[in-house]
């Protein structure tokens, strides 16, 4: 596969996983739907992502391994939801932030020495 492939599945997972998420937010009961999603959001990032990696030949620079810990948080945060450790509105700030997170590192890649690219 291309990487613009893998980016395209890797923006599909994203939207899968934030619409799942938001799903379970605004729900008073968590749907079964909205759990199916994030898990095949989840895939998909890991899927793609990895993938891209590969094709790109990047190493485990700092930017992947923060990534790597949001994905791992937002997988968790089903729990966090699902038993209601946090209020919702609190739990829908750290997706938010460790989205915004992802996204950063994603554009900037910290750790990543000049022309590394």
């Amino acid at each position: 596969m291309t990487i613009q492939t893998y980016q395209l599945l890797h923006v599909l997972g994203i939207l899968i996983l934030f619409l799942s998420l938001g799903a379970m937010l605004v729900s008073s009961k968590i749907p079964k739907g909205a759990v199916i999603g994030h898990g095949v959001g989840l895939l998909i990032l890991l899927v793609s992502g990895f993938g891209r990696i590969a094709r790109m030949k990047y190493h485990f620079d700092l930017w992947l391994i923060v990534k790597l810990i949001a994905w791992l948080l937002l997988g968790a945060s089903l729990v966090v939801m699902k038993r209601g450790l946090l209020p919702p509105k609190a739990a829908a700030a750290l997706v938010v932030i460790l989205g915004g997170v992802s996204a950063w590192c994603a554009i900037y890649k910290p750790g990543i020495g000049e022309g590394s690219e």
